[in-house]
This record gives structure tokens, sequence and C-alpha cells, in this order.
């Protein structure tokens, strides 16, 4: 589009409604703003499930959401059993003996409604079915062309996670900073006694894998192979034998990559969308809240408060994204050894990257 200004029908565009894009339009409704968000899904939808530590409580009470989350009673854990090798030890979260703390194994349709409905409480207009195929911007705004037709504001925020439908299509420039990485997960429904409370975490030479309970008689596996990238079905755990499969297995590609530019005057990638990591960086669903939150704070700033330094706004998210994704790509690397930094060909629209 070009030529004059855009007309404004809200103030921010949320395109995905994950935690990341939900978290960011809570954020934005809360400081008064006008929000859309569009999702091409229709809820309830299935999504794969996330671990979150202790530390993610103080977020929950943030966005308002702690009540409904207690109230939804996700499974509860006080710690990982860690193996490598022979050898197995249970790390506590900790706390004290009458009051230890606790994670949570949230149900992903079920904590994804929670945000959907605090959104609404606030005046967010959610849209379902909603496909954006295009975006363009200029001095007005940004509007976005989808099947339900075209939908404009100030600020579009992309909660896409790694499909990363906004980096795709105005091309912004992400680094890798690994080789290819899929990891793998399933689900079983049975009765798993060797794991009913506390998720494991199984370090293995060549990658490692993930038990957790989501429900009663429902497990899920995550797995990751540094060296061998193909889905199938040998390595499923001993402990799943007398389980029944859920469905099939499905891959998720978790390369370790970050968006060089994570905002700007026109856009915010919040979640996946603007830094990906392997699940074994335990910071997926804190990461997305965080950012989510921050990316509002920002959006509020530059369109309520009237801030002339909006360079200096966008290039502090910056500045957060990357820190927090080096400083987890340096703990995981000491970590998982047999992942080092690669100086392959890059990826169509993804560059490579080193420390």
């Amino acid at each position: 589009m070009s030529g004059g200004q855009l007309p404004i029908s809200c103030d921010v565009i949320v395109v995905g409604g994950g935690p990341a894009g939900f978290a960011t339009a809570i954020g934005c409704a809360e400081a008064g703003l006008r929000v859309n968000v569009l999702d091409r899904s229709t809820f309830p939808r299935s999504c794969v499930g996330e671990t979150a530590h202790p530390g993610v409580e103080p977020l929950f009470e943030r966005l308002g959401i702690a009540e409904d989350v207690t109230k939804a009673q996700f499974v509860r854990h006080t710690g990982i059993w860690m193996k490598h090798g022979p050898e197995t030890e249970f790390v506590r979260f900790g706390g004290t003996t009458r009051r230890p703390w606790r994670g949570f194994q949230l149900c992903r349709p079920e904590f994804d409604q929670i945000l959907m409905n605090r959104a609404q409480k606030l005046g967010v207009r959610f849209i379902e079915g909603c496909i954006p195929s295009d975006a363009n911007s200029d001095t007005g705004g940004v509007a976005v062309v989808t099947n339900m037709g075209v939908f404009r504001s100030k600020v579009l925020v992309d909660g896409t996670g790694r499909n990363r439908w906004l980096a795709r299509r105005w091309r912004l420039k992400v680094d890798a900073f690994s080789p290819k990485l899929i990891a793998r997960f399933g689900y079983w429904e049975g009765e798993c006694l060797s794991n009913h409370d506390n998720p494991t975490f199984a370090l293995r030479r060549d990658g490692w894998d993930w038990i957790a309970r989501l429900k009663p008689n429902l497990y899920q596996w995550v797995s990751l192979n540094y060296r061998e990238q193909k889905l199938g079905l040998s390595g499923v755990p001993v402990e799943f034998a007398k389980l029944r499969q859920i469905g099939r297995l499905r891959g998720a590609d978790v390369t370790w990559s970050l968006a060089r530019r994570p905002a700007s005057s026109a856009y915010f990638l919040v979640g996946d969308a603007a830094a990906v990591l392997d699940p074994s960086s335990s910071h997926g669903i804190l990461r997305a809240l965080s950012s989510g939150i921050l990316a509002a704070t920002c959006i509020a700033r530059i369109i309520k408060g009237g801030s002339t330094d909006v360079r200096g706004i966008t290039a502090g998210y910056d500045a957060w994204q990357r820190d927090w994704f080096l400083k987890d790509v340096s703990r995981l690397r000491m970590l998982n050894h047999a992942v080092q930094p690669t100086a392959a060909v890059p990826r169509r629209g993804i560059a490579t990257a080193q420390l």
C-alpha cells in the first residue's frame, strides 16, 4: 500500500494467539490500547505441553491469571529427575519442607484458553480462523491482509512462534547458532508408575529425553538427537512399553536461532518468533510471557507515552532479547557438548552465527 496514511482500526495487531501473543495483548489492553489478536486456529487447539519452573508464578500474577491457573489444577512437581548414564539424581527446586517450590506442567489448550479469557475480559478482540497472507507498512501504520479482510494498526506483533510469519514475509534476518535440530514428541496413555510425579530429564551422548506427566494417565515424551534428525519410532522410552500411544510422533524445528532485530517502530517479535532454543533450555514459557509483557510495555510507551525515543526503546528490547538468548546458548553448550557452532551454509532466510 502506498500514498497517504493508513486509517487505524486499532492500536495493536497481534498475529498468533499463543502465550507470548496473549501476554502482549493483555499488557497492551491494560495500558488502555485497542488490541486485535488474529489466529489461524480455532480454540481449543492441540499444542505441545509446557513445563514451567516456579519462577513463572510472578508472571501469572502480573498477567492477572494466577487464580485461574490455580483453579485449572495443572500437574505440579517439586523438582526433576536427572539421569546421566547410570547415575540418577533428584534435583529439587527449593523452598522449605512444609512449602516446597513447585513447577507447572501446563496443558497448553487449557492454558491458552485462560490467557484468551483474560485478554477478552480486558476488551481484546480475538479473531480465530483468521489467516494472514501479507503485511504492509508506511508512516501511518501497518496493514495485515487476511482471508477476513484487511486489519490496520499502529504496531504489529508477531506471536506465531517458530513459524516466524512476519520474519518470512518481510525477510528479516535470523541468525542460527547451531546445526539444524529437530525435537520429536508424542503422547502415551496409561499408568506409568516410574514417572508418576516428577519429570525426568535423561542426558545422552547424542542428545536427551524428557518424560513428563501432563494429566492423570497421560504422559509426554520429548526427544532430541543431535546427529540423527529423522523422525521414527525407535528409542521410545521402555517405561511406555505397556502404555497406548496417542496419535503419531511429531517433530519441531528447535534450531537455536535469534532474529537480528526483534523490534522496530512498526513491529515487535515475541516468544519463539524472536528467539528459539531447544526445550532443554527450560525457559520456553518463561521467555514467552516475559517477552510479551516487555513488548507491551515498550509499545505503550511508544503509542500512549508519546515517547520520541522510539529507536532507544526498540534497541533496549533488542538488547534484552539478545542478552538472555546468548546467556542460555552459553549454558546449553556447557550441558550439550555435542552441539557446536556451525559454519555450514545457512538455510534460506537464516544466517549462521558464532559466539
